[in-house]
């Protein structure tokens, strides 16, 4: 029921909605105090069936009945998932009216000197547990006006006289004093049910406020951290993205791309006296004799046996990539032409050692170069490359440096 707004004009709709949904639930309370005080009807008629007259007593049955009937409707309107915010205006007629008329038919010894009269507080201060000012006021208004029609309906009839108030609890007899103090008190009492309403009202909005404060709260720390948690998914799969990006899938190297960067980022402090930069570049030789004689899935693994030995021997400040198909590169930082070449005849001979399942020995070319003065990428590219063809060119199996 509740929506979820921030602007104060959707927080007030929200208010009202929850007090209304109070105020219906106050609605099954007050049918039930309905319900048995038909029956206390019912009861008082037939206990006192002796002293009554026969129109009194079928008079006290019908409204009895009546207002039983409208019990049973009211139960059935509020146990259905409609609104029924209007019911509670003709229920307070209604109950004030039917309660008007049994007073009345109990006659002038029951309505004017007993506690009966009593009931008209009793239903003005149950219209407060609906929090409404407004119909607290309206069922004191009718409770007065009822209350000052009987009287004027007794007199007329003469089923009472204005006089003065004898001992006996059968009289008669009532005094103007006592129809005007009754008024007076029910006229105070309707006014005191107002405050006690308005104050009812005004709990129950700080409570649905503070309800209201609280899901919104809760709403607002839920949308948050679904927040938090997109961003962290986002941020994982920027990661990913960026690793995919980078990453070479089948050997999970360096790709070429980034290969690029690094080599680049590496001839930013190139220039003397930075740090020096080597470039070592690498093919596996007889590769597409590998592919031709035992498939494609060997020559695969063939690939992603030599860069584990690549990782596993080279330096921790060596940057390795996948060039090509078959082809790899190192960017060595901090490294001279004489560390560049101990570099790759050590993985040379790492590759030679390393057995597959495949009769022929797995070998790999080494073309080795470091920066020189003015040097760009691509010409310690280039460099690298003529050094490499030389080792192909040799016999394959060697390391070739080109200073």
């Amino acid at each position: 029921m509740v929506r979820q707004g921030n602007d104060p004009v959707d927080s007030s709709v929200q208010l009202k909605e929850l007090l209304l949904h109070e105020e219906q639930k106050s609605e099954r309370y007050a049918n039930n105090v309905r319900l048995l005080f038909t029956f206390l009807y019912f009861a008082v008629a037939f206990g006192i069936r002796n002293e009554l007259p026969d129109h009194s007593f079928y008079a006290i049955i019908a409204a009895s009945a009546a207002n039983l009937v409208y019990a049973i409707f009211v139960h059935i309107v509020i146990s259905g998932r409609k609104p029924y915010n209007w019911i509670k205006y003709p229920s307070i007629s209604i109950d004030i009216l039917l309660l008007s008329i049994v007073i009345y038919s109990f006659g002038s010894f029951r309505s004017f000197k007993t506690e009966a009269f009593l009931l008209y507080y009793l239903w003005i201060g149950l219209s407060t547990l609906r929090f409404s000012p407004r119909l607290t006021l309206a069922a004191g208004l009718l409770s007065i006006g009822a209350y000052m029609i009987i009287v004027v309906a007794a007199l007329v009839t003469q089923t009472i006289t204005l006089g003065t108030i004898t001992d006996e609890f059968t009289s008669d007899r009532v005094s103007s004093v006592n129809i005007v103090l009754r008024l007076v008190f029910l006229s105070a009492f309707v006014a005191l049910a107002v405050y006690i309403a308005m104050v009812f009202r005004l709990i129950a909005s700080r409570a649905l406020t503070k309800k209201l404060l609280q899901v919104k709260h809760d709403h607002l720390s839920e949308t948050l951290d679904k927040l938090r948690e997109t961003q962290k998914q986002l941020a994982k799969k920027n990661r990913d993205l960026a690793t995919l990006s980078e990453i070479d899938p089948l050997t999970q190297l360096y790709n070429r791309r980034k290969i690029d960067l690094i080599l680049a980022e590496a001839l930013k402090t190139a220039d003397p006296p930075h740090t020096q930069v080597a470039l070592i570049l690498l093919d596996i030789d007889h590769f597409k004799t590998y592919n031709d004689t035992y498939g494609h899935q060997v020559g695969d693994q063939i690939i992603q046996t030599v860069a584990e030995v690549l990782l596993q021997t080279a330096r921790t400040n060596d940057s390795i990539g996948r060039w090509g198909g078959e082809e790899f590169i190192l960017v060595c930082r901090e490294t001279d032409i004489g560390a560049s070449m101990t570099l790759a005849e050590r993985l040379q001979s790492a590759i030679e050692e390393t057995r597959l399942n495949i009769k022929s020995q797995v070998t790999c070319s080494f073309g080795v170069t470091s920066y020189r003065d003015g040097d760009s990428a691509d010409s310690m590219l280039k460099r690298a490359d003529e050094a490499l063809y030389i080792s192909k060119e040799q016999g394959r199996n060697q390391v070739t440096v080109m200073a």
